[in-house]
């Protein structure tokens, strides 16, 4: 999968040196809702946004196809991804809880090809698009918590939090999850004027973790400990963007 990614990666690089040059810019904004990809532990979403500016290669010199459909996006993001989880387990007669949540915030680098096409409407304007494209991002700062939880037991020993010693700055996210991830992304776009709204998933392919923590490991029990592997946990995001045109590099 990375070999692939990178071989996208070098050609798309390819193509905004054949006969691209700067398009658009702008500002733009989204939210939706992030969470985490895996099998084995339950979990909600929780909010995802993106802030950041975009930047469009165009091809209006190559005397082609691409001169009117198809064009390069790329731009700086900052994006929150997380997801809340949670275990259920037997700990004798009882059962026992162990949940947590993750809030992350990255830096991230999108590298887009986009394909739009003008409505042929009475009204002239409207353009609807697709893109796809790679996206590297660098986690910055973020939140964790990770608790084991007896209900109806008050005893320190039965209720604790795990992995870190609750300090502020132990739960800084980063220090229990990687901090670089590598996805992709897919959406859909509508364009009128100087605005453009589009719906697109971001799914992420490595792990969160490497570690033998709440995303990796499961215990059955606690007198007869059994280790399960958990498949690597991925970020995955659901996102609505609204974005603005502020000007163009493109002399009419």
């Amino acid at each position: 999968m990375k070999k692939i990614f990178l071989l996208g990666l070098m050609g798309l690089m390819g193509l905004m040196g054949a006969q691209a040059q700067f398009g658009d810019y702008g500002v733009k904004a989204g939210i939706g809702l992030a969470t985490m990809n895996d099998d084995l532990s339950t979990k909600s979403p929780v909010i995802g946004a993106s802030i950041g500016g975009y930047l469009n290669y165009t091809f209006v010199k190559s005397a082609s196809v691409l001169e009117e459909t198809f064009f390069l996006q790329t731009g700086l993001n900052l994006t929150r991804k997380g997801s809340n989880f949670q275990e259920v387990r037997e700990n004798g007669a009882s059962l026992m809880f162990r949940e947590g949540y993750y809030h992350a915030y990255y830096l991230q680098l999108p590298i887009l090809a986009c394909v739009h096409y003008e409505l042929p409407i009475r009204s002239s304007g409207h353009v609807v698009g697709l893109f796809i494209g790679p996206a590297v991002s660098y986690g910055l700062f973020g939140r964790y918590g990770d608790r084991k939880i007896t209900p109806g037991v008050t005893s320190p020993t039965a209720n604790y939090d795990v992995n870190f010693n609750g300090s502020k700055e132990d739960r800084q996210v980063f220090n229990h999850l990687n901090r670089l991830d590598v996805s992709a992304i897919l959406g859909i776009s509508y364009e009128y004027k100087h605005l453009r709204a589009s719906f697109y998933i971001d799914h992420g392919f490595m792990a969160t973790s490497e570690g033998d923590d709440i995303l990796r490991i499961l215990e059955n029990g606690t007198s007869n400990k059994v280790n399960v592997k958990i498949p690597n946990g991925n970020n995955v995001s659901y996102m609505l963007s609204v974005g603005y045109s502020l000007g163009s590099f493109v002399k009419e």
